[in-house]
C-alpha cells in the first residue's frame, strides 16, 4: 500500500506500538513500587482488550483504505469510509473468500439496491497482491455490482477496528457516523450464519 493513505497506517501503527511501549514502562515503575495489586490489573486488562472491537459501539467508524478489485474504483487505493460513514453501510473484513462470505455479500448487494443511502463492501486482509484476480472474479461470480471487494495489505487490518485473531470474518454495521452492531464468525460454519443475522439487523428500524 502506497501514498498518503499507506503512509497514514503506518503511522497509526507506530503510535499504537508508542503507546504500547509506555504503557510497559508504567507496568514496570508499578512493579518495583510493590503495587502487585494494579500490576496484575494492568498487565490482565490490555490483554482482554486488545482484540474486544465491541469497544467501537456507538464510537465513530474508524477510516482505512483498501486495494480495490472491483467497481469503479478498481486497481485504487479507496476510503469508502470517508465518503459514507455518515450515512449507513456494512464493513466486512475477512481473511477468506467462501461460498458463505457471498451470502454475507448477497444480503449487502440486496440492501445496497433497495435503499440509495446504503453501501457496503468486503475487505480481504492478505499481503498477497496475487489476490487482487481472484477478488474481481469472485465479486465477478456472485454478481455483486453495488458492493465492492477489495484487499488490505497489512495484517492483521486497520488497527483501530481491532480484529480479532480468532475469527474468519467481521462484520460493523453503522449508520450516521457510528457502529451499532458488530458480528463475528470463528470458521466457515459460523460464516454460514452471519448472512441471516445480517439481514435480521437491516430489516430492524434504526433511529
Amino acid at each position: 500500500m502506497g501514498g498518503l493513505e499507506g503512509f497514514r497506517n503506518r503511522v497509526q501503527s507506530a503510535l499504537i506500538y508508542e503507546d504500547n511501549k509506555s504503557k510497559l514502562s508504567l507496568l514496570s515503575q508499578t512493579y518495583l513500587n510493590g503495587d502487585y495489586t494494579m500490576f496484575f490489573i494492568l498487565l490482565i486488562l490490555p490483554s482482554l482488550l486488545l482484540n474486544d472491537n465491541s469497544t467501537l459501539l456507538n464510537k465513530k467508524v474508524p477510516p482505512y483504505t483498501m486495494l480495490v478489485a472491483s467497481g469503479p474504483e478498481r486497481g485504487k487505493l479507496h476510503c469508502y469510509v470517508c465518503e459514507q460513514s455518515e450515512k449507513e453501510g456494512v464493513i466486512v473484513f475477512t481473511k477468506k473468500m467462501s461460498d458463505g462470505l457471498s451470502k454475507v455479500a448477497g444480503v449487502i448487494e440486496k440492501q445496497s439496491k433497495v435503499s440509495p443511502d446504503f453501501k457496503g463492501w468486503v475487505t480481504l486482509i492478505s499481503e498477497d497482491s496475487t489476490q487482487d484476480a481472484p477478488l474481481l472474479k469472485w465479486a465477478n461470480e456472485h454478481n455483486l455490482v453495488g458492493t465492492p471487494v477489495g484487499r488490505f495489505e497489512y495484517n492483521p487490518g486497520p488497527p483501530a477496528y481491532r480484529l480479532s485473531t480468532d475469527s474468519v470474518t467481521e462484520v460493523f454495521v453503522f449508520k450516521a457516523g457510528k457502529v451499532l452492531h458488530t458480528l463475528k464468525a470463528k470458521d466457515e460454519a459460523e460464516v454460514e450464519k452471519l448472512a441471516a443475522k445480517l439481514g435480521d439487523i437491516l430489516k430492524k428500524p434504526k433511529n
